[in-house]
Formats: structure tokens, C-alpha cells, sequence
């Protein structure tokens, strides 16, 4: 299959799902225009990496879901909307790691764990953070943001939430084929049935969330530092302050975040 051959499958299938889940009114409780209230913002397919296809070992990675608060239309276009992911890859500006839409991938936090994990598995990947995210393939869980004016309602824990975004995972799955499926743990503590059953091959990898409030009131407390001299060079550029220091992860932030290798490593010694 070709790549746009893959995006434009995607794209139709989302469309459909899209359609069914308005008409049956299961999904109210999402994001809604700013340009018309009585329509809701489209869900995004995954960023799908042009050379993920050409991989020998496909990563997938899932996000947990969008924060849409404060919203001001810029997604009520529902042809920008479906494929955000990549519009903002290919057309916002960066430093070093790539805006996608998804925070905590545009932070590196992320992106970091994932890399560390590929190499952990003896899997070859990019030196850069661009190259990296055009060879696997990633997404939010949940398909859609909770509508809030005021703060930020991840519902990770919440399964009937969690349960509209199934048909559009059975999707992600059946298109991108993943040989691996790096997401959290209160996500799949919630969807293990399901997703189990339409996984195929792929190998899970659970994770905690990785944000800065988890490294330093849990993993922190739990996990050792990781000698930085014995990350590799690639990881060690990437964790480097100058590089990773945003949305929290500075200071003592920064330095606890050596343990989340440390993290890492017991959890693949499991695998």
C-alpha cells in the first residue's frame, strides 16, 4: 500500500464512524465548533510517518487525549481537522522537537521514552526527532476532548468515554498493523478486552502517563537515577536541557526525569 493510499483510507473510515457516532448522539459530550455550536470538532487519524510502512518493526504509539480548552475554532474545518496531526508537522515552526498536536510528543517527553524503548528492543531507528516521528506511527486514545471552558478533563479512567473511540482504534489497528503498541496503563486497565481482541501480533508495552507531576510525585520516588553518561548519545542529546526543558521539565524536574529510564528498564525486563 502506498502512503496516501493509507491516509486516505483512514481519512473515509473516520469520516463514516464520524457520521454514525453524530446521528446516535454518543459523542455529545465532545468538543463542539466555535463557528456553528451545534456541530463537533473532527476527530484526527493518526500521524502515520512516510517512511512507517517501509519499517521492519512498526511502532505505534498512543497519547492519552486532546486538551481543547480555551478553544477558538481553529479546527471547526473539518478537512484541516482530520489529519491535524501532520498539517502541524509539516507547517509549524520548532526547535527540535516537531509541533504535532499532541503535547506531550511536542515537549519531548515522549518521544524520548519511545526512542529509549526502540533501542532497549534492539529496534533501529532515527538519530533526529523528525526522522524518528516519520518512521512510526502515532495518535491520541481518546478520539475526542471533553468540552470545558475551564480546565482540562483527561478521562483516561473513564470507560464509557473511552469505549466511543473503539471503532476508530479497530481501524488504526487494522490499517497500520502495528508489530508494537506502546500506551498507558489506565487506558488499557480500561479497554484490555477489547483491544486484546483485535491487537493480532503486536506486542503491548504499558507505561504510566509521563508528565511532570507523575515523574516526580511517582516515578521518582520509586526508580532510581539513571546514570546519564550510560544513556546513549542520541538519548542523552535528546534529554539535554537545552533540547527538553519545557512544560515542566526543568530544574529538579529534569533530573528526576533520569529516573524514568531507570522506570523503563524494569518494565522491559518484563518483556
Amino acid at each position: 500500500m502506498e502512503y496516501q493510499d493509507l491516509v486516505n483510507q483512514f481519512k473515509e473510515s473516520y469520516r463514516q464512524i464520524f457520521e454514525v457516532q453524530k446521528s446516535e448522539g454518543s459523542i455529545s459530550w465532545a468538543q463542539h465548533k466555535t463557528s456553528n455550536p451545534n456541530e463537533l470538532v473532527s476527530p484526527t487519524i493518526p500521524f502515520v510517518g512516510k517512511d512507517y510502512l517501509a519499517q521492519k518493526t512498526k511502532i505505534l504509539l498512543y497519547a492519552s487525549a486532546e486538551n481543547l480548552v480555551g478553544y477558538n475554532g481553529y479546527l471547526d474545518d473539518d478537512s484541516y481537522a482530520i489529519n491535524r496531526h501532520r498539517s502541524w508537522f509539516d507547517t509549524k515552526n520548532y526547535d527540535f522537537f516537531p509541533k504535532v498536536h499532541i503535547r506531550p510528543i511536542e515537549d519531548g517527553s515522549l518521544v524520548i521514552v519511545l526512542r529509549y524503548i526502540c533501542e532497549k528492543l534492539g529496534i533501529e531507528m532515527p538519530d533526529t526527532p523528525k526522522d524518528f516521528l516519520e518512521s512510526i506511527s502515532f495518535a491520541n486514545f481518546g478520539k475526542f476532548s471533553i468540552q470545558t471552558d475551564s480546565n482540562n478533563k483527561d478521562y483516561a479512567g473513564k470507560k464509557d468515554k473511552l469505549d466511543c473511540s473503539m471503532p476508530y482504534i479497530k481501524v488504526d489497528l487494522e490499517l497500520l498493523r502495528p508489530d508494537v503498541i506502546v500506551i498507558f496503563n489506565s487506558i488499557y486497565r480500561k479497554e484490555k478486552q477489547s483491544i486484546n481482541e483485535i491487537k493480532g501480533n503486536a506486542q503491548i508495552i504499558r507505561i504510566c502517563q509521563i508528565n511532570a507531576g507523575t515523574v516526580n510525585r511517582l516515578i521518582s520516588k520509586k526508580n532510581s537515577y539513571k546514570d546519564v553518561n550510560e544513556l546513549s548519545p542520541v538519548i542523552k542529546e535528546w534529554y539535554d536541557f537545552a533540547h527538553f526543558n519545557q512544560n515542566g521539565f526543568s530544574g529538579k524536574t529534569h533530573q528526576n526525569f533520569l529516573s524514568v529510564f531507570t522506570y523503563l528498564d524494569n518494565i522491559l525486563k518484563q518483556k
